[in-house]
């Protein structure tokens, strides 16, 4: 599961980019072949881990609750565009995925036990864009796993395994859309997430870099677990005034606007949608947690059916929240290096892990993305 998706981890606009010198990118893609490939992952989901991720491929596992939390993998510095550059994971069916790369050759890597971490491919497949070398996917800005599938999606083109690395499906939107009576679109920052069982729908939400065209961006939808996709053509999205975020609490889907100030929900796997309904915040970070979702900011806000929203404690920090199946809930943040606790529905928090991150230009070193599962002991 993902896996939610936030408006504030945007990664740098071009005027902050930060460029990897030369000898930094040679390093980051000779530890990336230094690592094994997988496609022969156990399925044996007993033990509950929290998993999060931070810039540099740090992996950070916690089997005890979120009480204690030890590196399980560093792949090499990075900054908000690289090789080791990191905003999304996901979990399912035992296995925890995370991508690595945006703007440099891409890598998903892969844990059975949150311990020992391998390139999800076996190697079998060699995607177009990896130019021949089967440890490179597609440009990566957000995974979703659902159904026994694990879906990736970023610029133009998606990816996907139902078997576990052992094979891959690509998918690439350049001139697949060619009869549409819509005519040409532009996109950008594809982000997926898996709409439930009962459609098996798996959506892309993406930018709309065009001129023309609707203010939320652009609907993509797979109902074959991510072999072939078809651009939607949504209704109830009009008022939206901007690209925000997408998350799924079962087979409910919400979607924000770009400062999360309104919501929209769907119940038909993104083909209509109601509302707006607001939020009454904004600028805050989207989570779903047990059978609510979270809106987390400044001033953080829940709703059970993202329609009405109530107050959340003050207590809450700003950042993406992660529960275990115990309701206790980890915070993190891209501004922050250390993990919050709480065993209290968020009354109270305390600090359970603290980090000291790199000297990296171009990008906050705090942690991007997580997921709680149960993986093989």
């Amino acid at each position: 599961m993902k896996c939610p998706l936030f408006p504030l981890l945007l990664l740098a606009s071009g005027s902050a980019f930060a460029a990897e010198s030369t000898e930094a990118v040679a390093a980051g893609e000779k530890r990336r072949e230094e690592i094994a490939l997988g496609g022969d992952f156990t399925s044996n989901p007993k033990v509950p881990a929290f998993v999060v991720v931070g810039h540099g491929g740090r992996i950070l596992l916690s089997k005890d609750d979120g009480k204690t939390w030890t590196q399980a993998f560093f792949g090499y510095p990075a900054a908000d565009h690289g090789v080791w550059s990191t905003r999304t994971m996901t979990y399912g069916d035992g296995l925890f995925v995370v991508a690595f790369g945006w703007g440099a050759p891409t890598s998903w890597l892969a844990s059975d036990d949150g311990v020992n971490w391998r390139h999800l491919t076996s190697g079998a497949t060699v995607l177009p864009e990896a130019k021949g070398n089967p440890r490179v996917m597609p440009g990566t800005w957000g995974l979703a796993a659902g159904k026994g599938t694990v879906v990736g999606t970023g610029y133009m083109t998606m990816a996907a395994t139902s078997d576990g690395g052992k094979t891959f499906h690509g998918f690439g939107m350049w001139g697949a859309f060619k009869d549409d009576p819509r005519g040409k679109f532009q996109t950008h920052h594809l982000d997926p997430v898996y709409c439930g069982d009962a459609s098996g729908r798996f959506l892309a939400l993406g930018d709309n870099r065009g001129k023309e065209g609707p203010r939320f961006g652009h609907l993509f939808a797979s109902d074959d677990l991510g072999k072939t996709w078809k651009w939607l053509a949504p209704k109830g999205l009009e008022a939206s005034t901007g690209r925000g975020a997408l998350v799924a609490k079962g087979d409910l889907l919400l979607l924000t606007d770009q400062d999360a100030a309104n919501t929209w929900t769907s119940g038909d796997a993104g083909e209509t949608w109601a509302g707006p309904f607001p939020t009454g915040t904004k600028r805050a970070v989207l989570s779903v947690v047990g059978d609510e979702f979270w809106l987390c900011g400044k001033m953080s806000r829940a709703s059970a059916d993202g329609k009405t929203w109530r107050d959340l404690p003050t207590a809450v920090p700003e950042g993406q929240i992660i529960a275990s199946d115990q309701g206790t809930l980890i915070s993190i943040h891209p501004q922050r290096t250390h993990i919050l606790r709480s065993g209290d529905r968020g009354e109270t928090w305390e600090e359970v892990h603290r980090y000291e991150p790199e000297e990296v230009k171009g990008g906050a070193q705090g942690l991007r993305d997580g997921a709680f599962g149960l993986v093989a002991p």
